[in-house]
């Protein structure tokens, strides 16, 4: 039985006034597979809500098999991968008789890899920087979740999925998405160790920065020293910058991982290779502008809202945390702006200027804009870079005879007349639509500004991949789609003839040597530059500027030999 003094106590309690339950924030559905907690920032998609990487994916592959491989770049990966198996050497890459010392070997192997399970279609080829673009992605959300939460990293993924450049540069059979995404996450990962000194991230970082060198060189440990000498000593590191540069087993690692392919492949081609591939393709790559891509020392600047369509606006807003660069301030927003900026004064001192090297530099502006998203509160400033892209999609089409007008190159203007087909008024109208439906979007207030730019950047990706960029690919390469069908019928050799169009040997899957034809011999070259010896020429197919012939007769002397390397 209770005692008065036990009944007394519990009228007390019950008297008291209840006290709420902690609330308690809904869990996010996440994909859940059971693994260690330790693991899971080491793999951060197991901690990454679902619908969000599902929408990640969406991003990254949407109509990878849409549109076909783009002479040079595109085709030449894919030809040099390709050509892998035929010669069965897996060492040094090929362009028909050429050695290809452009990049490193990393890529070409993840394409072998891809091509040797699905096959030698377009959207193999691309697979690997597709999945690089997701990898890069899910990278910034498990940096941006540990070291500010895990509503920015949410934003931080989607931001940078939605950007134009970097959703672009995931859709390309080329190496740099790659590069991206061992370049940003070797120097997130920098980071991290400045804020937490351990082993196991300098052996990450080491190994990755191999890998990075194995993808496009010194680029891969250029970027990540200076940014991190210039962070961790302007931030009193010192010391742990030093044992960072002077980690043994690291450096093990690095020779270890990135040293045996280019000991081979200067066993395999000896000076030649450290000329081509160091000298020309890094050294003058930046001392001089190759292949006429050259600009002022304002063109990244220019092209960078662009680049991070449709985030112009918010990219503006953010400059303002460029103060946090100065000592005492925000550590995370000092390195940040300081990896931006190295990359930004590095690639504009250099010659040679594309589009695409600015994206070394867009990770930490992603980053920035996660972080202040709350900056960009006007919607029409907000409408402003998607408005002018949009503009510019409507009045494509008119805008193709005044570039018609400035083009010397033969293939060139062949392009741009066939471009009119497709360019065209229901084009257009389709631009139009997209844009009035992206610009509604973002005045429209029921959502949070950054989240309906992230919706006009789904916009923009459907347009970019369902409707432009196959346009552009039937306008440029159908010619040499059509050429390969045909030259397959023919069931003999086929010899490449003053043109470099490498994914005409994709779509052949043959070799085609380069060579002067004999008398009865089947060649594939270019209207304009077969038109002098034409009547030696016999036309078997033609479409476009893009001819497949054979010589019927042989001139009074010798044939020149064609060059050793020509631009399309």
């Amino acid at each position: 039985m209770p005692t008065k003094a036990n009944l007394a106590g519990i009228r007390n309690e019950t008297q008291q006034p209840l006290q709420p339950l902690p609330q308690q924030r809904p869990t996010p559905q996440v994909v859940t597979i059971s693994m260690p907690a330790k693991l899971h920032y080491h793999l951060p998609v197991l901690q990454m809500p679902l619908w969000l990487l599902l929408v990640l994916v969406g991003f990254f592959f949407a109509n990878l098999n849409g549109y076909l491989l783009f002479d040079h770049d595109e085709g030449a990966f894919s030809e040099a991968t390709r050509g892998m198996f035929e010669r069965g050497d897996f060492i040094t890459t090929w362009l028909n008789d050429r050695v290809r010392f452009d990049k490193p070997i990393l890529i070409y192997w993840l394409q072998a890899a891809s091509i040797s399970v699905f096959g030698t279609e377009v959207w193999a080829f691309r697979l690997p920087s597709a999945l690089a673009g997701l990898g890069w992605t899910l990278a910034i959300f498990a940096f941006v979740r540990r070291h500010l939460d895990e509503k920015t990293a949410i934003i931080a993924a989607l931001i940078a999925a939605a950007s134009l450049g970097i959703n672009m540069i995931a859709h390309v059979a080329t190496a740099d998405a790659l590069l991206n995404a061992l370049l940003a996450t070797t120097l997130l990962l920098m980071y991290s160790y400045s804020r937490q000194p351990a082993s196991s991230l300098l052996v990450a970082i080491y190994a990755l920065m191999a890998l990075g060198v194995l993808t496009k060189g010194p680029v891969a440990v250029a970027i990540p020293f200076v940014v991190a000498a210039l962070f961790y000593l302007s931030q009193g590191l010192r010391a742990e910058f030093l044992r960072a540069i002077f980690f043994i087993p690291g450096w093990i690692l690095f020779v270890a991982i990135a040293a045996p392919w280019y000991i081979l492949e200067y066993q395999a081609q000896g000076q030649a290779f450290i000329d081509g591939f160091f000298l020309k393709h890094n050294v003058n790559r930046f001392n001089n502008a190759m292949e006429g891509h050259d600009g002022g020392f304002l063109f990244y600047p220019l092209v960078l809202p662009f680049v991070l369509a449709p985030f112009g606006a918010l990219l503006l807003r953010v400059v303002p945390s460029v103060r946090n660069i100065l000592p005492g301030k925000d550590p995370l927003d000092a390195f940040l702006w300081i990896w931006f900026l190295v990359v930004l004064v590095l690639f504009s001192l250099a010659s040679t200027k594309l589009p695409h090297y600015i994206l070394y530099g867009c990770t930490p502006l992603v980053i920035l804009m996660a972080r202040y998203h709350a900056w960009l509160q006007n919607r029409w400033f907000a409408l402003l870079f998607p408005a002018l892209l949009f503009g510019v999609m409507v009045a494509f089409p008119l805008l193709i005879p005044v570039a018609e007008q400035r083009l010397t190159n033969p293939i060139e203007i062949a392009v741009a007349q066939r471009a009119g087909h497709y360019f065209n008024q229901d084009f257009a109208i389709l631009a139009a639509l997209a844009g009035i439906v992206s610009l509604t979007l973002i005045l429209w207030r029921r959502y949070p500004l950054w989240s309906r730019l992230v919706m006009v950047g789904g916009i923009q990706t459907l347009f970019v991949w369902f409707i432009f960029v196959p346009a552009f690919s039937e306008a440029q390469q159908r010619p040499v789609w059509e050429a390969a069908q045909f030259a397959k019928t023919l069931d003999e050799p086929v010899y490449t003839q003053s043109i470099d169009m490498p994914s005409f040997n994709v779509y052949l899957n043959k070799v085609t040597h380069r060579r002067p034809l004999e008398i009865g011999e089947v060649g594939f070259g270019r209207e304009d530059r077969l038109a002098s010896d034409s009547e030696y020429y016999d036309v078997l197919f033609q479409s476009g500027p893009i001819q497949i012939v054979r010589r019927i007769a042989a001139p009074d002397s010798a044939p020149t030999p064609a060059p050793a390397a020509e631009q399309p």
